[in-house]
């Protein structure tokens, strides 16, 4: 997966990624995106490639590249909207590839996303779009495949300005997606034999946490009313040694996430900023969080983490 959250991008920021990266792998005389006879947006190369498909068989012929961006972080090519539907990105520029392709435009059609490659779309949508127009080479670049030309090409973050777009915090988001799915799942299973709101509600010591960490009042009492309620199914769940698994993810998660925002905490300016950061990461990474009930346990996991003093400094 790519480190940079290129669904922040604009639509012209996109495009002007791709055109950066096929100056590298085509050639220099790559042309910038530009609104073509039949309304679409296409960048262009003729000639010989620089190093596409390899450095050893470089590609001869018309290129026509494409950049479809989403804004959707966890977007799939495997999505109806993109591949299945009539309507789809895919299906939609099929007659503007087949027509290029007769009229002798097009002999490469080069196919950017910034979605991930999921359910076989690699092989399943080039062999689609060949199928309709006739064109023979056919290629599409999902979000790792952009991740790979940028590590082959580093220059190209701060040209495209993606530096901005990278976040400091790194974690494993597969582990605290297992936790909080097999939270949901078992929910209704899950007993307490004390009462959250008096074990949680105001335990020695959180205040001068707030203080030293930089915690504003009124997330305080955000968390205090959202999230506190359910802080002792966590703690009783964590605890069950059935659970032992999901506690050692847990804590792994916990504990990467704590030394990273302890090592850039001068990223944000209030620990609110820090724990909505952390928030957005876990949700946006994972598409099994996408729905409301995983959402909203995902924001009380990132809360629990906090006042359990798993993350953030306190006192010592």
């Amino acid at each position: 997966m790519s480190q940079y959250l290129l669904h922040l991008l604009d639509d012209t920021e996109f495009e002007d990624l791709v055109t950066l990266i096929c100056r590298r792998i085509l050639g220099a005389g790559t042309t910038s995106f530009s609104p073509g006879p039949d309304g679409g947006k296409d960048a262009k190369f003729e000639g010989t490639a620089n190093c596409f498909p390899s450095n050893s068989a470089p590609a001869t012929g018309k290129f026509i590249i494409q950049a479809k961006h989403t804004t959707n972080p966890v977007a799939s090519c495997s999505d109806n909207n993109f591949e299945s539907n009539k309507t789809s990105v895919v299906n939609e520029e099929i007659p503007k590839i087949k027509r290029q392709f007769v009229n002798g435009d097009l002999t490469h059609y080069l196919l950017f996303t910034n979605r991930r490659k999921t359910g076989g779309a690699e092989d399943r949508i080039p062999k689609h779009i060949k199928n309709e127009t006739g064109v023979e080479n056919v290629w599409l670049f999902g979000l790792k495949d952009i991740g790979d030309h940028l590590l082959n090409y580093p220059d190209i973050i701060k040209q495209a300005g993606l530096d901005k777009l990278r976040s400091p915090i790194r974690f494993t988001p597969d582990d605290i997606r297992d936790v909080i799915v097999a939270f949901h799942t078992h929910r209704e299973e899950i007993s307490t034999a004390f009462d959250s709101q008096h074990d949680f509600k105001d335990y020695p010591g959180i205040k001068k946490k707030n203080e030293i960490n930089g915690l504003t009042d009124g997330y305080y009492r955000y968390i205090q009313e959202d999230s506190v309620p359910r802080f002792s199914e966590i703690q009783h769940f964590l605890k069950n040694p059935r659970n032992w698994k999901f506690a050692d993810q847990y804590h792994a998660v916990a504990d990467e996430l704590k030394g990273q925002i302890i090592t850039h905490r001068d990223k944000f300016v209030t620990f609110d900023e820090a724990l909505e950061h952390v928030f957005q990461l876990m949700h946006g990474r994972s598409l099994e969080l996408q729905s409301a009930a995983h959402r909203r346990l995902t924001k009380i996991f990132v809360h629990y983490m906090y006042w359990d003093c798993d993350i953030g400094e306190k006192e010592t």
